[in-house]
């Protein structure tokens, strides 16, 4: 039986909205939802319908909800000259940019982690090379002393056979 796979979207949305207590708990869901649906082209036009199935509420709940949202600047709706019935929904300049300026810090933390690892990895590497290196003559060194290799004893010489033996 093959497992299904739980979509999964990431989203980034400012503290503050989530707890702007001006908005009921529906109306932060549905603005993340919103915020999901507009990531992709900047814009959605989800139906009342949708919202109602969705969050299993009544037409007028999902109607208010949405004006609450626009009222307090979160979203912009704009309704298609060419078919009344077709409401797009926008994110608001404000909300954008909040978003954007999160994301932003986010990606410039994130990459200063990533240069923080990388700067100690390299010098990790560095302590490394200084205790075992070879030289383009193929000479290997032992903390900047030249590893001078030495002749098997026959007795090394039995011991290696007989634990290669044991492979065979």
């Amino acid at each position: 039986m093959k497992k299904e796979i739980e979509p999964f979207i990431s989203l980034v949305i400012p503290e503050a909205v989530l707890g702007d207590n001006r908005l009921t708990f529906l109306e932060r869901v549905l603005l993340i939802e919103i915020v999901s649906l507009c990531k992709k082209n900047g814009y959605c036009w989800p139906t009342n319908r949708y919202f109602m199935d969705k969050f299993d509420c009544t037409k007028p709940t999902i109607s208010k909800s949405i004006s609450s949202l626009s009222k307090y600047n979160y979203i912009d709706i704009e309704i298609s000259e060419k078919n009344n019935s077709k409401r797009i929904i926008r994110l608001s300049e404000v909300l954008k940019k909040r978003i954007t300026s999160i994301q932003e810090n986010a990606n410039a933390s994130i990459q200063n982690n990533f240069n923080h690892y990388n700067e100690y990895k390299n010098n990790k590497k560095d302590i490394l090379n200084d205790i075992y290196s070879v030289d383009d003559e193929g000479n290997e060194y032992w903390h900047v002393v030249k590893i001078e290799s030495e002749k098997m004893t026959d007795e090394e010489v039995k011991e290696l056979e007989d634990l290669l033996k044991n492979f065979k």
